[in-house]
Parts: C-alpha cells; structure tokens; sequence
C-alpha cells in the first residue's frame, strides 16, 4: 500500500445500483465500501455494461448519434470494485468475470450511480 492509499475517499453502496446486469448481481454490491478512482462525483456518457461499445470507432458512433445516457455517480476501478465484491459475494464477483471480462482488466471503470452512494470518507 503507498501512502496515497490512505487518503482515498471511498463510497459505501445503498442501494441496488442502476445498469444492465441481472438485480441478484447489482443487489450483491449493497453494504461494499468501494474505493473511489476520483473524488468527486462525475457526469458523463454511461454506457450499459451488457451494451458497452466495442472500440473507439463504435463508441465515437454513439456518443455522436446520443445512443448513451448521462450518468452522475462515482467512478471506482472495475478490477477493484469485483476482487472486492468476491470477498463476499464470490458467485456475483464470478457472473462479472465471466459475462464482462472487460472490466477485469486494469484502468477500466464501474460507474455506481450517485443515489446509490453514500460517501464514506
């Protein structure tokens, strides 16, 4: 752990979050305290994790055409965010790595959709 571990702001989940995976998956998240990638929460272009585009070219298409919602909410490191849900709910940790394993990998983001926030630090 470097120092900077220590100073990261963290939300706790209250709620089933909003998106695209099945609700047993989403409700698993609910009492996890995550690690925040930003401190702050953010608005952007969401993306469904089921209907996420595949490269640049696809996303561009539809940021441009507006095939996305506007999302506020708090950005935690995917691969993070599910090694931490398999500490309890390791078949909810399991449909992620098997239905999404883009977000296995390193640098890629969970959005959790403020309401469903508390911040915790």
């Amino acid at each position: 752990m470097g120092p900077w571990d220590a100073r990261r702001q963290t939300v706790r989940i209250v709620r089933r979050p909003d998106g695209e995976a099945p609700e047993w998956v989403r409700d698993a998240w609910i009492g996890l305290v995550l690690p925040l990638a930003r401190d702050d929460a953010v608005t952007t272009a969401g993306f469904g994790v089921r209907t996420l585009p595949k490269g640049r070219v696809m996303t561009w298409w539809r940021c441009v055409t507006r095939q996305y919602e506007v999302v506020t909410g708090y950005l935690v490191e995917s691969s993070e965010a599910i090694r931490i849900l398999g500490e309890t709910r390791p078949e909810a940790a399991d449909w992620w790595r098997s239905h999404t394993p883009v977000f296995t990998k390193p640098g890629q983001m969970f959005i959790f959709d403020a309401p469903a926030c508390e911040r915790t630090s």
